[in-house]
């Protein structure tokens, strides 16, 4: 649509200098003459671009005209930033690109702190952000996605869901959706799903505030799970806070720390977090799981001439 195309030219021109009317065109997937178009629109309301000629030249925003940072304090805005970047080291998204776009034309050039990053290495894999973009799309039009599942066990299933949200927790995305098959809420690892598939059908449910439906399945998830009770060196209680945010610290009188952290049966993710602390963590109990976090290790040995 020529507004929305217009806004986005208005703010890619405040965040960048010299922009070619050939890069604008293949950006929003437009001709030339069209770019041209948008720009002389933008110019009858008021702002005040220019054209630079020569090898190096393009459109422009004079300097002088900047959007203001619209009372966000500096605090706010570490905060916005930091936000944005954690987000960014995870995923790849084209909304995501234009909402640091839209974040940096709010901030003055010469004030506040523009948001830049290139994580590469350490973004999801392709399939994961592929996955991701096809279930963002099925949500928006509000279509149902059949795949094929496969739990931690390693059994396999096939699914036929409404989508409704992505969630990033535990170092990885989930799909929330409402499963036709248990008629319930159910929350899949995406990373777990194969054979992804957009169908004609539409959601016809009314599932109200998305939200509260999330807080209702996790409710729901944490009876199922398992209390493991950890004991570790209180040096380590910022990172245990950091792999587990949700379960609390308690500080003990010789010093030591002690958590719970919650496991659904079947999880092994949680065998791979505490055995990266080597000897500064202790699984307490229950027996069954200590036993099983002591045997993952033995495994792991028996691979080496030790």
């Amino acid at each position: 649509m020529k507004i929305d195309r217009m806004l986005e030219i208005i703010i890619y021109l405040v965040n960048h200098d010299n922009v070619s009317a050939r890069y604008l065109a293949e950006r929003f997937g437009v001709s030339v003459r069209t770019i041209q178009r948008d720009i002389v629109s933008i110019s009858s309301i008021g702002i005040p671009v220019y054209a630079a000629g020569g090898k190096y030249g393009g459109y422009s925003i004079l300097p002088t005209y900047k959007m203001k940072n619209l009372n966000i304090r500096e605090d706010e805005q570490q905060m916005i930033r930091k936000a944005l970047e954690s987000l960014a080291t995870s995923y790849t998204s084209d909304t995501l690109d234009g909402l640091i776009e839209k974040y940096n034309a709010i901030v003055e050039k010469e004030g506040g702190q523009k948001v830049f990053w290139d994580f590469g290495v350490s973004r999801e894999n392709k399939k994961v952000q592929d996955s991701n973009r096809l279930l963002e799309k099925a949500i928006h039009n509000k279509n149902v996605v059949s795949f094929s599942y496969q739990k931690a066990d390693g059994t396999q299933s096939q699914q036929s869901v409404e989508p409704l949200a992505i969630h990033y927790k535990w170092y990885a995305w989930y799909l929330f959706a409402y499963s036709e098959k248990r008629q319930a809420y159910r929350t899949y690892k995406i990373a777990r799903m194969r054979d992804i598939t957009i169908e004609e059908r539409k959601a016809v449910r009314d599932h109200g505030d998305i939200r509260e439906r999330m807080k209702e399945s996790e409710k729901e998830y944490y009876r199922t799970c398992i209390a493991i009770e950890i004991h570790f060196h209180e040096k380590e209680a910022d990172l245990m806070e950091e792999f587990f945010p949700d379960c609390a610290v308690e500080r003990l009188p010789d010093g030591q720390c002690r958590t719970f952290i919650y496991v659904p049966p079947g999880e092994r993710l949680w065998k791979a977090l505490l055995l990266s602390f080597g000897d500064r963590v202790r699984v307490v109990g229950p027996e069954e799981y200590k036993e099983d976090l002591i045997l993952t290790a033995q495994k792991f040995l028996s691979n080496y001439d030790i």
